[in-house]
């Protein structure tokens, strides 16, 4: 592995005479996510930060289309002005992400739990495949029944099936107040049991998280002020010693989760998709083995663990396998990045095959 500097095309011109000059390729955005953009020494890194800004706005339509070295914060404040949000709550937003980055790290926060993952807001792109060829796949309006859903596949690609330019997204307008509450638990298992509980309700919250080394289970609700406050009285009757966070430390709650702050710096912070019914299970089993830091996200569908010690990733991975997981580190020193990988399928290398047929964009 190595740390080539980035070229940095300016133009989607520039970007395919930098793929045809190369044999592997690299392509990153503001990597904000390290562990994902390690590289061997073979490949040349192309950035596409310079490929920024948003291309087309239809508020009415409630979708937009930007460049793909857009970062995700510019266009939160476009759809802000306008009412609109992206309700998967994209992670690492305030560490530079970019809505070419998010998709192909396939991240999504809390917000995943009602709404969906990023992959339910990706409705069409424009690609560069591994022979410098432009194409368009999905579309730009939110009712696209057309051909296969191929947007679909860049998400957690981690580029490898060809340079993303431009993106089309939809989204949602923002309700108009949040409630965020606190709730200790006494175990894990009683965590996930309440998260199973109150993801049946009718009360749709949009977030349901837990914060494993301090056993608080926080639950976000988002829509009217007075329809929050009496959900939020409703949620105390079943479940009791409820606290709820004034705005600042609601906002402060959910960034920490979306930025991965809770993991403190320079930590390495693995991503491990899990079940509401498993997550109290694999917590455990991995707290008992090693000093690590634990979250569930998105009502147990993700846990996030985070460790200060390289080797502990080999720890780590060899509880994975023990308990069939799979782990993807995201952050962190480490130029690692699967942990307990699964070999690829034959539908995956025809995939690949299609998207980049001289391997340039392979790892």
């Amino acid at each position: 592995m190595s740390s080539n500097a980035a070229l940095q095309p300016n133009s989607i011109d520039e970007v395919r005479d930098a793929v045809l000059a190369s044999t592997r390729v690299k392509v990153v955005g503001n990597q904000t996510k390290p562990p994902l953009c390690s590289h061997h020494d073979s490949c040349d890194v192309v950035s596409l930060g310079q490929l920024s800004g948003v291309v087309e706005y239809q508020p009415s339509e409630y979708t937009f289309t930007a460049l793909a070295g857009t970062k995700v914060s510019e266009v939160a404040e476009v759809l802000a002005e306008r009412g609109q949000y992206l309700p998967f709550d994209p992670m690492r937003i305030r560490a530079g992400a970019t809505l070419g980055g998010t998709i192909a790290s396939g991240l999504s926060g809390p917000g995943r739990f009602r709404y969906g993952s990023i992959r339910d807001f990706l409705i069409g792109a424009k690609l560069m495949l591994g022979d410098a060829t432009v194409v368009h796949v999905g579309g730009k309006v939110v009712k696209n029944a057309a051909g296969f859903d191929i947007p679909k596949l860049l998400v957690g690609s981690a580029g490898e099936l060809g340079a993303m330019l431009e993106v089309t997204f939809k989204v949602f307008p923002k309700p108009p107040a949040t409630a965020t509450l606190k709730l200790p638990c006494e175990s894990s298992q009683q965590a996930t049991d309440r998260m199973a509980d109150a993801a049946l309700r009718r009360w749709e919250l949009d977030a349901i998280d837990y914060h494993y080394d301090t056993s608080t289970l926080y639950m976000r609700q988002r829509g009217p002020a007075e329809a929050n406050r009496l959900i939020a009285a409703e949620i105390e009757s079943q479940f009791g010693n409820l606290e709820r966070l004034d705005e600042d430390e609601a906002n402060a709650l959910w960034n920490s989760i979306t930025e991965l702050n809770w993991s403190g710096d320079g930590s390495h912070v693995v991503k491990i998709p899990s079940t509401t019914r498993h997550a109290a299970t694999l917590c455990d089993t991995i707290a008992a083995a090693m000093p690590i830091q634990l979250h569930i996200s998105g009502c147990g569908n993700v846990v996030w663990a985070a460790l200060t010690e390289e080797d502990g990733l080999d720890e780590l991975e060899s509880l994975l396998v023990t308990h069939n997981h799979r782990g993807l580190c995201v952050c962190g020193p480490s130029n690692r990045t699967k942990l307990n990988p699964h070999n690829e399928t034959n539908i995956e290398a025809a995939v690949q095959q299609a998207f980049d047929p001289t391997g340039r964009f392979k790892s």
